[in-house]
């Protein structure tokens, strides 16, 4: 009886440094890549496809999307900011929807898609 299957398993694809937005410093990351391998027996012998990538901080182990790389210090800042209210002027976490002190809706996010 042969045993035959597949099975994912991470790699190291790259390192670098980057701007964490959890440190909030540029911080050295690992790249690293998850890809489908054909098993014989239970041992990994050859990929087979790519499932996907993903970036990880050495400093905090956070995880992020590997589109990260590509945006600048100034870009992750604006994402990760608490948000002024354009009506009253309040300042509001970035996970508020709408303000907290007058109940307008966060410009940008459409009022029924959660954040």
């Amino acid at each position: 009886m042969i045993i035959w299957g597949s099975k994912g398993k991470e790699v190291q694809a790259g390192s670098g440094s980057f701007f964490c937005p959890s440190c909030r410093a540029d911080a050295p990351y690992t790249l690293m890549r998850v890809s489908k391998y054909f098993t014989l027996y239970f041992i990994p012998l050859f990929p087979t496809g790519t499932i996907g990538q993903y970036v990880r901080c050495f400093n905090c182990k956070h995880e992020y999307p590997d589109v990260i790389l590509t945006c600048t210090r100034e870009e992750i800042l604006k994402a990760i900011s608490p948000w002024t209210c354009a009506k009253c002027g309040n300042t509001n976490p970035l996970s508020q929807n709408a303000c907290l002190k007058c109940d307008t809706p966060q410009p940008g996010v459409p009022p029924v898609l959660p954040r």
